[in-house]
């Protein structure tokens, strides 16, 4: 084609770049489609004009676009007025169907074949010009883009997973196995919208620029190779799910265990993919509903789509970009060599596959989705009376103290709090805050009640908990107006995570702040709301953060007395450390004991300010402070009455034999390692005092059911230690190890110890010491997750091995052919023309009128 006439060449590339351009808009009206996918549907089926002008345009597009490549050859092969009539017939096609810009094209390009058949004339040759070939690129390159790709998508899936996500992985791997990690992973990488998570965005774009550079050569190779990462994602999402199913459908799931520490819920239902999906879930009337599995179904299928168009056009573009390369270094190869095949008609601007790389590239735009901000009315109610807050504080057997501030019928108007008929039908509207905190949530003596539950430990991060009972006529528009109320108090936007049905009829909802708030930042906006001089001024927020603890705010479910709080309530609950006191005599010092930052005053614009201390029964109180504080021999709690009194702090001494000081310690070693590494676990009972205990018993459950499926234990079996004295200095251990057989965090049960101590005064006093639940991390690799998966799946899984068998022998066959077609067209090209025979019939001379063929004489 370089030897052609200007005319034809410039003809050949005008088809090129309206083939191209009409391709690459064809490109973008399917990538609208498919970013448009759960309304374009709907739409399509309701005869509405834009989903179905969309699907006109595009597949007129493509109808158009294949015409332009016909048309060059065409040209190429000096068919001038088929190439004309075609070209007139794809202008109308693409004023028609395609839009204005690809018939505004082809109408050009409709004239450059006239130009060409104006200007014919009949001693032109009848060369028959061949059109350039893109360079094949390396070797190899699809399968080896292939590769590098997969892996770069499948290391970055894995390294990079969100937390929410990856949170869920580490509950649920040592439960379904490590399998589960890599349907996590493949559900993160497909089914993550990346117009809205740009990580998500620039990883696919990498993978296809990546896998199109090396690949190079031809867009489609490009186009393969994106393609071909895209679907052995997808194949490895449907294996790890295949595997997981089976396991399910054969009985081998005893049941879900409690999530590990650390474990949010908020960030796994904020994260990727579930904030596609619970919008669609809380406007759902049933989870079973065919309009919600349609819906589900869409959004999915767009997300995987827009990953697809992203992955593939990236593919097009690098191998756009590899073709202009190559072309660049052949120009420069050939100036430096100084050919004259290259002139100055033949410059790197003009060259056809740049101008298209040029069109093509500019379809890679960037997209940004603003988040909608949305005001709340605010419903106002007449503020109530003086508030009541009674500080709790209660020693156990072990010397460890407690503390709950309670604080009711509080009057938060001023800060946009008011318990209004938006409450109505509500047991709880209140925003909490759980730090680690497992002991309960209540109030009852001394401090003692009813737990937070499972549903509330769950929420390791500050949230708000509306739950209504089925009394309620419009939960969710109630639900919304208090998340206003709180929105306005705390300065802070929220985001609604999931609203459930709950039994009878109820219905909860939970939101979370946007952006996430930490425990501490959140504790203190609380702190903030109540009033300057009440009991909540003594809490210090930097020195309980590594403590456990749990506050609310709001409509919460208090009990006072055996009355039922309805007002607006704070409660918080701080479990403090062990004081590991001895028998005697003691100096009480409540605020150093707990750590307050102020003297213990009451608020005169509360209408009782009471501390309480509960003892274990038994304790010997010394005060000088009768009748205040009050002593209730049947709880053994001591109360202080600080509403209208000018007493400070609560001071006293007490003689109470506390338990020694004997600890149990559970070590796992080491606490992190790839899937298969053996873990050793030692218990230890250390005697840490000068007195000695008896009948000391420790016991060690080992693990759950749930993580017996994929942990083994050696020695299995619950793990016990007895020893009739355990001296001062002394030391009790029992040892065994794990191994693991998947990934995620493994938690082990809590160890146990039990003892008994004789007080000074010959009482034989039992004691009972747990551990907190100890746990360890199991890494996995994608190489771990693709051998595992390979050996679970044998022998189905050995037809994984055809494609990476059969690629290099067909890319072999394939450059070989190629190489026999070039030298056929060599061989053609050098051949010499052939003569043009000499016209033995020539015209005869036109006749007189008198039929003689002389020449008339003058």
């Amino acid at each position: 084609m370089k030897d052609a006439p200007k005319e034809i060449r410039r003809a050949a590339t005008v088809a090129l770049i309206c083939s191209s351009f009409t391709r690459a808009l064809g490109i973008l009206f399917s990538t609208v489609i498919i970013a448009t996918l759960p309304t374009w549907v709907p739409g399509l089926l309701a005869y509405q004009p834009f989903p179905i002008a969309l699907l006109v345009l595009t597949i007129g597009c493509i109808i158009v676009a294949g015409k332009g490549s016909r048309i060059r050859e065409e040209i190429a092969s000096r068919q001038y007025e088929k190439a004309r009539g075609s070209s007139l017939s794809a202008a109308i096609l693409g004023f028609v169907l395609a839009g204005v810009m690809p018939g505004v094209l082809y109408i050009l390009l409709y004239m450059k074949v006239g130009t060409i058949l104006v200007r014919r004339r009949p001693d032109d040759p009848r060369t028959i010009y061949l059109l350039p070939h893109p360079s094949e690129g390396l070797f190899l390159g699809r399968y080896i883009g292939w590769g590098l790709a997969y892996l770069l998508v499948l290391y970055i899936g894995y390294t990079q997973l969100p937390i929410g996500l990856r949170s869920v992985s580490d509950w649920l791997s040592p439960v379904l196995g490590v399998h589960f990690t890599t349907l996590i992973v493949a559900v993160y990488l497909i089914f993550t919208n990346p117009l809205t998570y740009p990580p998500i965005f620039s990883l696919w774009v990498t993978v296809g620029l990546l896998g199109g550079i090396i690949a190079g050569g031809k867009v489609g190779r490009g186009f393969m190779v994106g393609l071909a990462v895209f679907l052995s994602a997808l194949g490895a999402m449907g294996l790890a799910a295949l595997t997981i199913f089976q396991k399910v459908s054969s009985g081998g799931l005893p049941g879900i265990p409690l999530p590990p520490a650390g474990f949010s819920l908020i960030s796994a239902a904020t994260g990727p993919v579930a904030s596609d999906l619970l919008p669609l879930f809380l406007q759902a009337s049933s989870p079973t509903s065919p309009a919600f599995l349609e819906n589900v179904a869409l959004t999915l299928a767009r997300n995987a789509g827009l990953v697809f168009a992203i992955v593939t056009i990236s593919g097009r573009a690098a191998c756009l970009a590899w073709q202009g390369g190559v072309d660049a270094a052949k120009y420069v190869f050939l100036a430096l060599r100084r050919k004259p095949a290259m002139t100055t008609d033949h410059k790197i601007l003009n060259q056809p596959t740049l101008k298209t790389a040029v069109v093509l590239l500019m379809l890679l735009p960037l997209f940004a989705i603003p988040s909608a901000s949305t005001s709340h009315l605010i419903f106002q109610a007449p503020p109530s009376g003086k508030y009541e807050q009674q500080l709790a504080i209660g020693l156990n057997m072990l010397g460890a103290p407690n503390a709950s501030l309670e604080m009711t019928n509080l009057d938060l108007s001023s800060q946009g709090l008011v318990i209004d008929n938006n409450y109505a039908g509500a047991n709880v509207a209140a925003f909490i805050i759980n730090n680690n905190d497992s002991q309960p949530f209540g109030n009852g003596q001394q401090g003692q009640g009813q737990g937070p539950g499972q549903f509330l430990q769950i929420i390791s991060q500050p949230a708000l908990v509306t739950f209504f009972n089925g009394s309620t006529i419009s939960p969710s528009s109630q639900s919304s107006a208090i998340e206003a109320q709180f929105s306005q108090a705390l300065g802070l936007p929220f985001t609604t995570i999931f609203s459930l049905p709950m039994g009878q009829g109820g219905t909860a909802t939970i939101y979370a702040p946007n952006p996430e708030l930490s425990n501490d930042d959140a504790l203190t906006r609380l702190l903030s709301l109540l009033p300057g001089q009440s009991f909540s001024s003594l809490i210090n927020t930097a020195d309980i953060q590594n403590m456990s603890y749990f506050a609310a705010l709001g409509l919460v479910p208090l009990n006072i007395n055996g009355i039922q709080i309805t007002g607006l309530s704070f409660y918080l609950h701080i479990q403090y450390p062990r004081q590991y006191y001895k028998g005697g005599t003691h100096q009480l010092d409540l605020k150093s004991l707990l750590g307050f930052q102020n003297n213990i005053v009451g608020d005169p614009g509360a209408n009782a300010s009471i501390i309480s201390m509960s003892f274990q029964p038994g304790t010997i109180l010394y005060s000088s402070l009768f009748p205040n504080p009050f002593y209730n021999n049947a709880t053994s709690t001591y109360y202080l009455n600080v509403t209208s009194s000018s007493q400070q702090d609560f001071v006293a001494r007490f003689n109470y034999p506390f338990a020694p000081d004997v600890v149990i310690q559970k070590a796992i070693t080491p606490t992190s390692g790839p899937v298969g590494t053996t873990h050793a676990v030692l218990v230890t009972v250390q005697n840490l005092d000068n007195v000695t205990v008896r009948n000391v018993a420790a016991t060690d459950p080992q693990a759950t059911s749930q993580y017996l499926q994929t942990l083994v234990v050696s020695p299995s079996g619950p793990q016990t230690a007895q020893s009739p004295i355990l001296a001062p200095g002394n030391s009790l251990t029992m040892s065994y190890t794990v191994t693991t057989g998947s990934s995620g965090v493994y938690v082990l049960s809590p160890s146990s110890v039990a003892f008994q101590w004789t007080a000074p005064n010959g009482t034989m006093i039992t004691y009972t010491i747990n551990t907190n639940p100890a746990q360890f991390d199991s890494l996995s690799s994608p190489w771990v997750q693709f051998t595992t998966t390979f050996n679970d799946l044998q022998p189905y899984s050995y037809l994984l091995l055809v494609p990476l068998i059969l690629t290099p022998v067909i890319e072999t066959y394939r450059l070989f052919r190629r190489r026999a077609q070039r030298k056929r067209e060599k061989a053609l090209l050098s051949a010499p023309p052939q003569a043009i025979a000499p016209q033995t019939d020539l015209p005869k001379t036109p006749q007189t009128a008198g039929g003689s063929g002389q020449p008339p004489s003058s």
